[in-house]
């Protein structure tokens, strides 16, 4: 493609550093600035771990960034990456149309986490209703759901359709190591009614302890001031100012991870220990680092136009840092709905007047009401 009148980023590669090297994987090179939509291309490379890739422009770019990352990743995963960045001074542009990067170095860790930076699942399991009965054409959903204290943000990651059976499989993937304002930026985070309850309660247990702060709708570090304020030994000036700061800007999404590990320390010395999920601060928490999942379902049937909900786990049932392979058996809470029951027709559903007769004759069974309805 011809140059002419355009401005040209090349950007060398070199991976001969990484032991054992093989030129049979690509790699995300992706170039973004201010004026413009993300541009991004698959860089190969040759034996000797060289490879490259080039960028056309309009006009000069300000602000313009470059990003490295595996091959599977999008404009949008590269900028919001832990990877391999460099930024170009926009006086680059000043004597020259065509500007080329010294070689950027791709180190054996990035090398082998872009193999590992996202993991899939496979989700599978039966539908039944609470005697054991096949739930056929129920919608099932899962989310992976974060907590953090008595907040939790869900993300559906899946959907199917049970069969006959009640069987359905869903995979999904997720990715880590994320910026960890990014991380924040993508979740629309709630308070949870029943891990407030739960956290409350847990605390009350010890009187010594302070009262717990406002139940915000969005996370905020004001809850944690009294309880520190109540600890055994007082908290350093320093250390308030820094934490507390960061409670201003948490609502903006935006998080300093070392200062809320800080914070952790100090609540878990306070705190009860034990509490019975796994979740901040009783446990270490840093899942823009983490490829894992937590995952709950909800199970909805729909029937003339109505969506009943027949199950909807909360996160005390949430199934945390799941196997790569998970098969549940997920038992509705709204008894015979939508079942696979022999003997139904056709006809019993469309004329549900007919049934009494015939159903009534069947002595000492117990059988289902038609599908679509609730018994």
């Amino acid at each position: 493609m011809s140059s002419t009148n355009k401005f040209v980023l090349r950007v060398p590669l070199d991976a001969s550093r990484v032991p054992d090297f093989l030129p049979d994987r690509s790699v995300s090179v992706l170039a973004w600035h201010k004026q413009g939509v993300p541009q991004q291309r698959l860089a190969t490379f040759n034996p000797q771990g060289q490879g490259s890739a080039s960028f056309e422009f309009q006009q000069p770019p300000e602000s313009l960034r470059v990003a490295l990352g595996p091959e599977t990743a999008t404009p949008a995963d590269l900028q919001r990456l832990q990877t391999v960045s460099v930024a170009v001074p926009t006086s680059s542009w000043q004597t020259a149309s065509e500007v080329s990067l010294p070689a950027i170095q791709i180190s054996s860790y990035h090398w082998w986490w872009w193999q590992h930076w996202r993991q899939t699942f496979k989700l599978t399991g039966r539908v039944l209703t609470s005697r054991g009965v096949p739930i056929t054409g129920a919608t099932v959903s899962a989310f992976d759901i974060d907590a953090w204290w008595w907040w939790t943000a869900q993300e559906q990651v899946g959907r199917a359709t049970t069969d006959d059976d009640g069987c359905f499989a869903i995979d999904f993937t997720r990715g880590c190591g994320w910026w960890p304002w990014w991380w924040w930026v993508t979740r629309d985070w709630q308070a949870n009614a029943v891990l407030v309850d739960q956290v409350t309660a847990f605390v009350r247990q010890y009187p010594r302890l302070a009262a717990l702060g406002p139940v915000t709708p969005m996370p905020s570090l004001d809850v944690f001031q009294s309880l520190l304020a109540s600890g055994p030994r007082p908290m350093p000036s320093k250390f308030s100012t820094s934490v507390f700061q960061l409670g201003q800007t948490l609502a903006n999404t935006a998080i300093d991870p070392a200062s809320l590990e800080s914070l952790r320390e100090r609540l878990i010395e306070i705190l009860p220990k034990n509490f019975p999920l796994p979740i901040w601060p009783w446990s270490a928490w840093s899942p823009w680092e983490d490829c894992g999942a937590n995952v709950l379902f909800k199970v909805t049937d729909t029937c003339a136009g109505e969506t009943r909900v027949l199950l909807s786990e909360t996160v005390s049932e949430a199934r945390w840092d799941i196997p790569s392979s998970l098969d549940v058996m997920l038992t509705t809470r709204e008894g015979r709905f939508r079942e696979k029951t022999p003997g139904w027709t056709l006809v019993d559903y469309l004329f549900p007047a007919n049934r009494s007769g015939a159903w009534g004759s069947r002595a000492g069974k117990e059988m289902a009401a038609p599908p679509g309805r609730l018994a």
